[in-house]
């Protein structure tokens, strides 16, 4: 068995530490960060209200333009006779946000009509609200449209009416107001794509957190169940031998026979407060009355180490199988996971042998120390009660035990070897990579 595990090899990780010597943000940093975050939530607050209201916004952006325009707040007698076109120019407004590039459209005919038959008014404001409109929602193809509609509208009214008193300085002035809709319109755009792109991220990131949270779970629960199948199967089968050795010499050997079913009391009160520690993880957070609890989270219970070896073989050998334990090599110190790891997969060999071994009388358990690496091999001289496909392959018939030793051993970068040896009996070894404990700093 120790020849065939000569060629399993393992591979050797180095984990390079995070630089922490940089200077944390000062205090301008973080003043900026507060700054940003209250001009997020100040934009956020005022689109979610104009999106809540928006027919009551456009409603009072369309009546607010016509009144200003039209002269009824400031100007004293009659209206003068452009009321008709200032109407004409901000109703479409109404319908500005279901679709900007139609009401831009209308507007702009609207306005060649005027620059034909009547003279300028602050109404045809309603060009640039519509641009703006356009250039926020609308495909860049009807921006670019409308922009250069409009632009043509601005040389033609600078050619037409001159409005501020010279053709070089109405082009630059009115060319300037179209550009700011449009580069508006565009910013709004923009911020608008930011925040719903944050919102996506931050939905992402907070699913994949719960994504996360859960594999780690199911990781937790994985590992919990190994360590219930490893406790329960061995402590029971260790009381089921002891059970019927009981029974076989009560009536000749009394002594014994009470000797053997203290032994199963005391494997069974074993059993019981290991699977108290292990159950206990499973409790609700919350119930800080629970000894395995503290304010900050659960702790987990002591695991078996390879010190508690003896006490392991001795309940065995309690049901009259014989076992023997070989240290080979220099002992080193090795880390908590490869101690529980070793102690797992000899526990479960034992109780495999015990369940599965007719007629073994003899285990021999050989632990070979050869730094960094550690070597088990547990035999037997029993014959298999089982054939050798089901034994070697538990878990395609119900049973968890040669696949969850076959786990343990791959995370240490072992290959587990189970099966018959030539000389008689079965066998498990394997050999764990990298187990010595981390020096301390």
């Amino acid at each position: 068995m120790k020849n065939a595990l000569a060629g399993v090899g393992g591979s050797k990780t180095r984990v390079h530490g995070h630089d922490d010597g940089a200077d944390p943000p000062g205090p301008t940093h973080r003043d900026s960060a507060r700054q940003m975050d209250g001009a997020w939530r100040v934009w956020e607050s005022l689109t979610n209200w104009d999106e809540r209201y928006a027919r009551w916004v456009d409603i009072a952006v369309a009546v607010g333009l016509f009144l200003f325009c039209s002269g009824w707040f400031f100007q004293a007698g009659p209206i003068h006779t452009n009321v008709g076109f200032d109407a004409a120019l901000t109703a479409p407004l109404f319908l500005r946000r279901r679709a900007p590039f139609c009401v831009f459209l209308v507007i702009s005919v609207v306005a060649v009509v005027q620059l034909v038959t009547s003279t300028p008014a602050l109404a045809d404001a309603s060009l640039l609200v519509a641009l703006y409109s356009v250039s926020a929602v609308s495909q860049w193809v009807r921006v670019v449209v409308s922009l250069l509609i409009l632009q043509v509208g601005v040389i033609a009214a600078t050619v037409h009416w001159d409005p501020v008193g010279s053709h070089f300085e109405s082009l630059v002035f009115l060319t300037g107001m179209n550009f700011a809709a449009f580069l508006t319109g565009a910013v709004v755009r923009a911020l608008r794509g930011q925040i719903d792109w944050l919102a996506e991220r931050a939905q992402r990131l907070e699913y994949e957190r719960d994504q996360q949270a859960s594999l780690a779970a199911a990781t937790e629960r994985a590992r919990i169940a190994r360590e219930l199948h490893d406790v329960v199967s061995h402590n029971l089968q260790v009381m089921v031998t002891l059970a019927d050795a009981a029974c076989v010499t009560r009536s000749q050997e009394s002594d014994r026979a009470t000797e053997a079913m203290r032994e199963v009391a005391n494997t069974g009160r074993q059993a019981m407060t290991d699977m108290r520690r292990m159950l206990g993880l499973w409790r609700d957070e919350t119930r800080t009355s629970d000894p395995l609890h503290t304010p900050a989270g659960p702790v987990d219970p002591p695991q078996p180490r390879l010190d508690e070896l003896e006490a392991l073989v001795e309940r065995v050998r309690a049901t009259g199988l014989g076992v023997s334990i070989t240290w080979e090599g220099t002992p080193f110190e090795l880390s908590e996971a490869a101690e529980l790891t070793a102690y797992r997969i000899i526990q479960e060999a034992l109780t495999n042998t015990l369940r599965h071994a007719a007629s073994a009388d003899a285990v021999q358990v050989t632990l070979t120390f050869d730094d960094p690496d550690v070597s088990l091999c547990v035999v037997d001289n029993g014959q298999t009660a089982l054939p050798t496909s089901v034994r070697s392959f538990e878990g395609a018939h119900g049973g968890h035990g040669v696949p969850n030793m076959a786990a343990r051993a791959a995370a240490f970068g072992g290959a587990l070897r189970a099966g018959p040896i030539p000389s008689g009996g079965w066998g498990v070894a394997t050999t764990l990579r990298l187990c010595r404990a981390p020096a301390l700093a």
